[in-house]
């Protein structure tokens, strides 16, 4: 946290000027630890159960905007649920979510918008509750528009914009390809069934949000940018629930193994 350390030294500066600066900022960091630690002590439990929650609640919602939840969604459903090694009770609070989320007036921008207030400034964690949802929206090989839809509306109550969430989905897309069509829980090392080496690279470069015309150093810019940004201890830290860090851990897998397949194709050292 730094808001603390930056409040600190602007008011600092007003009050005493240059000297009043540090004493700021000594102060907003004492501040910033004593929140952090309020945090990780009491608002954590509550932040990650509000993240399961949500995430399960949208799944349900994402689901029914089909027409009808098909038993493919219920058994991938189910299978993240395992992926995710929720205990008994968690599985029972993931599904009354999802039934809660498959409610024809279930107000997801007013529940979006509440766990958005409460993740506050963590913008990291609030990427990978989007790019979670996509791997489950992208798990039959296709978006449909009610989806899509969907998914719109509840990127816009995060806080984003449409044009990231089309390239999070291009990027999700790539992925999905790049593992085999696996939707996850699975290793990195061999293409998709029908991929050639020149789509598996447009694939990598994709991973990682850059093109095929990006040169080494934006492409090496790109992939420190989302590994500081998926790092687990990282999103721990910020408030990630347990469950949820190996997925985490899963998706930097995917980032190293796109550079490193670019960095191989490039010649180029890191």
């Amino acid at each position: 946290m730094v808001w603390g350390k930056v409040l600190g030294g602007f008011f600092g500066y007003l009050l005493l000027r240059w000297p009043g600066i540090f004493l700021g900022v000594l102060i907003g960091h004492w501040f910033d630890k004593a929140l952090e630690q309020n945090m990780r002590q009491g608002g954590g439990a509550a932040m990650q159960k509000s993240f399961i929650d949500t995430l399960f609640a949208v799944l349900g919602h994402l689901a029914k905007s089909k027409g009808r939840v098909t038993e493919q969604d219920i058994n991938y459903v189910s299978a993240l649920m395992q992926h995710l090694k929720l205990n008994e009770s968690a599985q029972a609070q993931a599904q009354e979510a999802f039934r809660e989320g498959k409610k024809a007036d279930y107000p997801l921008v007013t529940k979006v918008s509440a766990f958005r207030r409460q993740v506050g400034w963590r913008k990291d964690l609030l990427q990978i509750f989007v790019e979670q949802i996509l791997v489950v929206a992208l798990h039959d090989g296709k978006l449909e528009q009610a989806e899509y839809d969907v998914l719109l509306r509840v990127t816009q109550a995060l806080g984003f914009r449409r044009a990231q969430l089309d390239l999070w989905l291009q990027m999700a897309q790539a992925g999905q390809r790049f593992r085999g069509g696996q939707g996850g829980g699975a290793g990195y090392q061999g293409s998709g069934p029908s991929q050639s080496p020149g789509e598996r690279l447009d694939d990598a470069y994709a991973i990682l949000g850059v093109t095929r015309q990006a040169s080494f150093a934006e492409v090496k810019k790109a992939y420190r940018k989302l590994m500081a940004k998926h790092h687990p201890d990282k999103l721990a830290a910020q408030g990630l629930p347990p469950e949820m860090r190996e997925s985490a851990q899963e998706k930097a897998q995917e980032i190293q193994a796109a550079y490193e397949l670019i960095k191989s194709q490039q010649g180029s050292e890191s």
